[in-house]
């Protein structure tokens, strides 16, 4: 088990900080005392299973070993070999540890696909040491960083912000992606997780043979190349700047933000819920459509709203993100009067939380 111990990319790395906690384990271990189960699971193996007996079954998971990963107890896993290798170095350990006799209970699933390792994991995830929230989210995605030519995620570890024009920030994008599953823009927090570990059922039940998160991406990178292509080379000056608090200085500053990003993904959830938008691939197909008269009149009149939103709310992120999503909902519902329009659906976006919010 030993070398399955990063089979699974999923999981967390070795806890550091739960010293005390698994040396207690350790201790009950040294006893004979029966420890909780590991859970694994065997992925690519589950095609005809079930008309196997025990004897076959046995065979299957032996002869599979080296792929098998860890889906709850790596920390218990990691416990067990330190006490083994302890064990080893002392010939004659006095019986304090009966190895031989200590009975270690296993749960084994066959042929999950990777929908359902997620699912487990997350609800197996209860113990004395949670994942953080954005591990939990990342997981949802982890596997999905080669997008479509062209369109880059530059994660924390590349040491480097996302400056090209089909970079994203890999954080922002989490974000974003989150916001589309849940059909709210606001960050997820821990009350929020278990409706996160729904959104999985949800997920698997919108499209289960498309790739949901490149499609996101996709749409994301469509829009965004597009405004910033009708925008042009707009700017604001230093004169303008005076005048307002910038959110962004051009458009692709404005729309490379989280708070944007998670104000598209709600909106193309709810839109999608409400029929507006019958799937991401129709977003894709309206977005071409959005026209733009002046680059320069536009970036005034999103950054005054934006401008008004810090001036007059007291959680200024969250406010950001509503905003976004009442300007997606009213530039891709062909049933507002800013349909299509990306200087209109700013001014009207702004009317619209005020109306809800004030």
């Amino acid at each position: 088990m030993a070398n399955n111990l990063g089979k699974n990319e999923f999981q967390r790395r070795r806890v550091s900080s739960s010293k005390t906690v698994y040396s207690l384990l350790k201790d009950d271990m040294r006893r004979g005392c029966v420890i909780p189960p590991l859970v694994l699971a065997l992925t690519e193996a589950g095609q005809g299973v079930t008309g196997l007996d025990d004897i076959e079954l046995e065979a299957l998971i032996i002869n599979n070993a080296s792929r098998l990963v860890i889906l709850d107890g790596l920390q218990r896993t990691h416990t067990i070999i330190d006490l083994l290798q302890e064990v080893a170095r002392v010939p004659d350990n006095g019986g304090e540890f009966p190895e031989e006799d200590t009975p270690v209970r296993v749960e084994i699933y066959l042929g999950l696909n990777r929908l359902g390792i997620l699912y487990r994991m997350l609800t197996l995830n209860t113990g004395q040491t949670p994942m953080s929230l954005r591990q939990q989210i990342e997981m949802l995605y982890l596997d999905y960083q080669d997008l479509d030519p062209g369109i880059q995620l530059v994660k924390e570890a590349d040491n480097r912000m996302a400056t090209k024009l089909h970079e994203y920030n890999f954080k922002d994008v989490v974000e974003g992606f989150n916001a589309y599953l849940n059909r709210d823009e606001l960050p997820i927090d821990r009350a929020g997780l278990l409706e996160n570990i729904r959104s999985l059922e949800k997920l698997s039940k919108e499209n289960q043979d498309s790739d949901i998160f490149r499609k996101y991406v996709t749409t994301l990178d469509r829009f965004t190349s597009h405004a910033v292509s009708l925008a042009g080379e707009a700017q604001l000056s230093p004169e303008q700047l005076e005048d307002v608090s910038p959110f962004g200085r051009n458009t692709a500053q404005i729309f490379k933000k989280p708070q944007a990003m998670s104000g598209l993904g709600s909106a193309l959830g709810k839109l999608i819920d409400r029929g507006v938008l019958e799937s991401l691939d129709h977003a894709t197909r309206v977005i071409p459509k959005i026209h733009l008269d002046d680059g320069e009149d536009f970036l005034l009149e999103i950054n005054r709203s934006l401008t008004w939103l810090k001036n007059n709310t007291s959680k200024i992120g969250n406010a950001q993100r509503t905003f976004f999503t009442y300007y997606f909902r009213e530039i891709l519902n062909q049933d507002t009067d800013s349909y299509l329009d990306m200087r209109a659906a700013a001014e009207s976006a702004l009317r619209k939380y005020q109306d809800q919010n004030v």
